[in-house]
């Protein structure tokens, strides 16, 4: 057999702008050259196994004794290789191969034919696992794959593989039979885009016909015969037969490729061939984030603009489809930066947590919330800094910062500078009584000046223990026996069992609620004080506020005389008025606290979004 001379074409290395369909249209018959015209030595390439076969070719491992070294030896199928068209093409695929000179594409050793006279070519002897192969693994949960196979190492191998389709496609060629099983990775970096067995020299005239038809098996080998391509990966044109198939057809098979390298799944799926040769001719959902929630936007857009229907919706050539993939590769060369600054941050925190379990020191305390916090700001999603930052924020420290101290200080005086303002109010409110004491009539002026004096008193000093001297401990023991002496000459008008215990009430809630715990007994001793002291003085009469007589209690005249109208009045509006002043002091305590448990828990929300996993780590722990 003579290998046809038209399908080898020898390239001018100097001329930059040559293509394959320049050579094929013009090369002279003096610029053709044949295989080296000796003898075949049959001894030559010992086979030892064979590699993998395909519709039309068998790959074996070679020894070859000549060269010394291993090398894949490819032949036409025993069955095929009486086909003429076959034959043409498998000597079309050396040619093409073996002139395309580029780091990720099988070199072409040599082309020959065997002694029964079917063509051969050897090849460069690669090792290492095809995407096929990484994907079959990582869908199925390998953890050696998975520790091996990250999606930046996937990512950068196919950036590789496209950028060795880009430089077919600028020397005028395209694979037209891309699919995972043919882009393979070593184990030390290599990308080989194999199997050129159905290239197309743009533009030229193929050496062999074709016409596409729905192949006879629903495997996803390549379509030999009547179609050409792999199913689920052609293209829509291409599966339609268009002749003008061009770089985008590439295009399409690499963002089918990219869409299963990223969700581990393909995008024609189907059980049968109209299926999934329906999908390829229809609008499909090409974003593998639809399968794979971990898929970022980016590479959903890469993909969706790579498998678009209308080839003029895809990227215009491959070059631009690699450029977008960096794009988002030096992003996550950012992103792996900033999360190893991240763990070093985290690692700070963890020790620094550690720390403070036996002897809660405030710097070790601060530090690990700092860093955790520098962590999570680098990466939100940093489990170690999260672990770190739940275990500070529910074990507070047994004794509160200083600085947390002066906080709580403050609030503190301002919630006693608005308490005092309505204590003030109430206790000049005794004054309000005086018309009344006019309308009653005034039996004891010295009681209503000494009473007078007293509430006075209260008032002022209340208002300059809570809103001038808060941290005067002194005047607020000062404040709280002159509105416990208030309370008592209450006294002069009813005696010391009708007014007196509501007012020495109010006095009790108003101090205990500014006054720390410390003066709770102090507090509640005046209060009962108050109405101990008017009390005693009755039972010895010293000062005579009821008389007991047949079984009923008169309440004697003091400060007033009582005439009924009058007097009603009096208890009714000093009642009503008691009840307003205690309700308002209530209520301006209750607004504060519910004001700082408002804040509270709008901070407990946001510390939530800071750490959005936070649940999850306290109950892991």
């Amino acid at each position: 057999m003579t290998i046809p001379k038209q399908t080898l074409v020898r390239i001018p290395a100097h001329d930059a702008g040559w293509t394959f369909r320049d050579a094929m249209e013009s090369t002279a018959p003096s610029e053709t050259v044949s295989p080296p015209n000796v003898p075949n030595d049959a001894t030559r390439y010992a086979v030892v196994k064979i590699l993998g076969e395909g519709g039309m070719g068998v790959v074996q491992l070679a020894f070859d004794r000549r060269i010394g070294r291993e090398v894949a030896l490819k032949t036409l199928r025993v069955e095929r290789a009486c086909e003429a068209e076959l034959n043409g093409r498998f000597v079309r695929e050396a040619c093409v191969q073996g002139q395309l000179e580029h780091p990720a594409i099988v070199p072409v050793y040599d082309l020959d034919v065997d002694p029964s006279h079917a063509p051969y070519f050897t090849m460069k002897r690669v090792h290492g696992e095809t995407f096929e192969e990484i994907i079959a693994k990582l869908k199925a949960r390998d953890a050696d794959a998975a520790q091996t196979y990250g999606r930046r190492k996937l990512l950068s191998a196919f950036a590789s593989a496209c950028q060795a389709v880009a430089f077919a496609h600028a020397r005028g060629v395209v694979h037209r039979d891309l699919k995972p099983s043919n882009v393979m990775l070593g184990g030390f970096g290599e990308v080989y885009v194999l199997d050129w067995g159905i290239a197309k020299v743009t533009g030229a005239r193929d050496d062999v016909g074709y016409s596409v038809s729905p192949p006879v098996e629903t495997s996803a080998r390549t379509m030999t015969g009547a179609a050409m391509g792999t199913l689920g990966y052609m293209s829509p044109e291409q599966m339609r037969g268009d002749t003008d198939v061009d770089a985008r057809t590439d295009v399409y098979a690499l963002g089918a490729i990219l869409f299963e390298l990223l969700c581990f799944e393909r995008l024609h799926r189907g059980e049968n061939v109209a299926t999934i040769a329906a999908s390829t001719q229809s609008r499909v959902d090409g974003r593998p984030s639809t399968v794979n929630a971990d898929v970022p936007p980016e590479l959903d857009a890469i993909c969706v603009r790579a498998v678009a229907l209308d080839r003029d919706e895809r990227f215009a050539s491959v070059r631009n489809m690699v450029e977008a993939i960096e794009r988002y590769l030096d992003g996550d060369r950012d992103m792996a930066r900033r999360r190893e600054l991240a763990d070093e941050h985290a690692k700070l925190a963890q020790a620094a947590a550690r720390r403070i379990v036996g002897y809660d020191d405030p710097g070790d305390r601060r530090l690990a919330l700092q860093e955790a916090g520098r962590a999570l700001a680098l990466d939100p999603h940093n489990a170690i800094a999260a672990e770190a930052l739940v275990h500070l924020l529910t074990q507070p420290p047994k004794e509160m910062p200083a600085e947390a101290l002066a906080e709580l200080a403050a609030g503190s005086r301002a919630t006693q500078r608005d308490t005092a303002r309505g204590a003030v109010v109430g206790y000049l409110a005794w004054f309000a009584f005086i018309p009344f004491g006019f309308w009653m009539g005034v039996r004891s002026v010295r009681f209503a000046i000494v009473s007078g004096v007293v509430w006075a008193l209260a008032a002022l000093t209340t208002r300059f223990a809570l809103r001038r001297a808060p941290s005067l401990y002194g005047w607020r023991a000062i404040a709280m026996i002159t509105t416990a002496a208030a309370a008592s000459v209450t006294c002069a008008v009813c005696g010391p069992y009708v007014l007196v215990p509501t007012v020495a009430v109010i006095n009790v809630i108003l101090w205990l609620l500014v006054s720390p715990k410390a003066w709770r007994a102090v507090i509640l001793g005046l209060g009962v004080l108050s109405i101990l002291v008017p009390a005693t003085l009755d039972w010895t009469n010293v000062v005579r506020f009821y008389n007991f007589r047949d079984g009923h209690v008169t309440i004697l005249q003091g400060m007033l005389d009582f005439h009924p109208i009058a007097t009603h009045a009096l208890l009714l509006a000093a009642s009503l008025g008691l009840v307003a002043v205690a309700a308002v002091l209530i209520t301006r305590f209750r607004d504060t606290l519910d004001a700082a448990e408002h804040r509270l828990h709008v901070q407990a929300w946001q510390l939530k979004q800071l750490v959005p996993h936070a649940s999850d780590v306290t109950q892991a722990r």
